[in-house]
């Protein structure tokens, strides 16, 4: 037997004495016996089971014929990360962050090279990965949710997840900003963190150390996992004690921080942190009322999924303070499960309040950053983790519901909070239909820069204009789509060039005898071009495409 196994772990848990003269772990149940019939083999569960892989083969689908219609388009943040992956594949370089202000880990870029590879530069290659994690999060959000709660609870939220709005499709699908792996990473996290806690798994080492490694990812990839990681830890921590078991979980953590260690030791001037306090315009003041409105009427209803592309309306902006108190309502009954439950569902408690915690804490980063203010529509992107934690606001409703449908509501309050709570929970439900419906409707319009991507590239390749100038966005997307077979270097509204997010590119672009000019039609870059023109008295040929002009010097 090895240094670390089941057995001492087990014994080094400060709890109840055990059978045979151990310790049985404060967060831990008994045993089974030999013989014990798995709740999960009762037909019951086999059949929520079933209607949670019904309703997770639906959201695929869904997802796949999004991906297909190009809904939504692709845009530079996920042209960064295409790019990047491009460079890996070709072993060119291994970037470690994605974005200029270097706090985001390039973690995606390394999962979407193997497809680059293989299919080419296109935003199926990008996307592939992301659907590929999304199937993972259903798996590991039912069997989490099976855990803390009931497997009926946990089908009803894999259907909620099925269903997509415009923000939630745009977090989960496109290959930019982590958000897809870091959503399967945050429930990875969070169940592996109950099973150790509950003494499920037979190598408690391994997964101990596995822990640390997928913690480390994490923290190097999305800064805003964070408050799940804090949240998983202390849940891990009540569980073990034994210094040995520390070690495991820093060794892992570090293995898996790899990327960002490396980072700081080689001498940068400014800190990932620093870096991410400057995105979320933290140096910047807003009026606290902005802030709470912000967060309460526009990111938590868009992050969850329940408003339309592009705004979210009253009677859709309700869902924010409900949310709020719904929190609060599953917070305090997480409390009090957690200090009455008998050993054997400890376990179960302390995931519901950590996942609560985690969502709390996060919300409450995301209020005191001055974004929740200035662009809470845009910024709700922060808030995707939280959606693991929506079947934990939703379950009091379920639970009201329960009673009053099961005919166990006694007492008229009783029964008049499962009405409230049936009436509530539908409303959620209906929400979120109608936001994937809305979306759904809007493909046409929202695809439409895809077809207008192609036009220009086709242009520029009729015009044999491979080395060109444009916007940051239009830079990244056709660099990618085009395999860099069009290199194109950013430039600003002064017409300097800047913001290259590899430099090489705008090296080849300076180096080339005729670069053409790539801008948006009535733009301030156009405007400035069109300043530059009369100024000079350089005469170009002009050629529309997709609502760009494309500008090449008539020699």
């Amino acid at each position: 037997m090895s240094a670390v196994t089941a057995v001492p772990l087990r014994d080094d848990y400060e709890g109840r004495p055990g059978r045979g003269g151990g310790r049985v772990p404060v967060l831990t149940g008994r045993p089974e016996p030999r013989g014990h019939r798995r709740p999960s083999d009762s037909p019951d569960r086999r059949a929520a089971a079933g209607w949670a892989i019904f309703f997770g083969l639906l959201g695929l689908g869904y997802r796949l014929l999004l991906v297909r219609a190009e809904v939504p388009p692709g845009d530079a943040a996920e042209a960064g990360a295409g790019l990047a992956a491009l460079r890996i594949a070709q072993g060119q370089e291994l970037p470690l962050f994605l974005d200029s202000e270097r706090y985001m880990g390039s973690l995606q870029a390394f999962l979407a090279a193997p497809f680059v590879r293989v299919l080419g530069t296109g935003w199926w290659s990008v996307r592939l990965p992301a659907l590929i994690c999304f199937a993972g999060f259903l798996i590991v959000a039912y069997m989490l949710l099976r855990r803390l709660y009931t497997p009926w609870f946990a089908a009803l939220s894999i259907g909620l997840f099925a269903l997509g709005s415009d923000r939630v499709i745009r977090d989960e699908l496109t290959g930019a900003g982590a958000y897809p792996e870091m959503l399967l990473a945050v429930t990875l996290l969070l169940l592996l963190t109950v099973r150790l806690a509950g003494a499920e798994l037979k190598r408690p080492g391994l997964g101990l150390f596995g822990w640390g490694v997928l913690a480390g990812l994490m923290v190097w990839t999305h800064w805003w996992v964070l408050p799940f990681v804090a949240a998983a830890g202390v849940m891990l921590l009540l569980s073990f004690r034994r210094a040995l078991v520390w070690l495991l979980v820093a060794a892992g953590t570090a293995a898996g921080a790899v990327p960002l260690i490396a980072y700081a030791v080689l001498g940068s001037p400014r800190s990932p942190f620093d870096r991410l306090v400057l995105a979320s315009g933290n140096l910047i003041e807003a009026p606290l009322a902005d802030r709470l409105t912000g967060t309460l009427f526009t990111a938590i209803p868009i992050s969850g999924g329940l408003c339309a592309p592009g705004e979210c309306v009253a009677w859709q902006a309700w869902w924010g303070p409900a949310y709020l108190a719904l929190l609060l309502v599953a917070l305090i009954a997480a409390i009090r499960g957690f200090g009455d439950a008998p050993p054997g569902r400890v376990p179960r408690h302390a995931g519901r309040l950590a996942l609560i915690l985690a969502a709390a804490l996060t919300l409450a980063v995301f209020f005191v950053t001055a974004n929740s203010a200035l662009a809470p529509a845009v910024a709700a992107k922060n808030l995707h983790y939280t959606l693991i934690a929506l079947p934990a606001v939703l379950w009091p409703l379920w639970r009201a519901a329960a009673r009053l449908w099961g005919r166990r509501a006694r007492t008229l309050v009783a029964a008049f909070t499962g009405l409230i709570g049936s009436a509530v929970l539908a409303a959620v439900l209906a929400l979120a239909v109608a936001a994937t419906a809305a979306l759904i409707l809007s493909g046409p319009a929202i695809s439409a820069p895809a077809e207008d991507e192609r036009e220009l590239v086709a242009a520029l390749d009729r015009a044999g204009a491979t080395r060109v100038y444009s916007d940051r966005d239009t830079c990244d997307r056709i660099t990618f789509i085009t395999g860099e077979r069009i290199i194109c270097a950013v430039i600003d509204a002064r017409l300097n060039q800047r913001g290259d997010r590899f430099p090489v590119h705008g090296t080849v672009v300076r180096a080339a005898p005729e670069p053409a000019w790539v801008l948006l039609a009535g733009s301030e870059l156009d405007v400035a071009f069109t300043a530059f023109r009369d100024r000079t008295l350089r005469v170009f040929d002009v050629t529309p495409a997709g609502g760009y002009l494309i500008y090449q010097e008539d020699r």
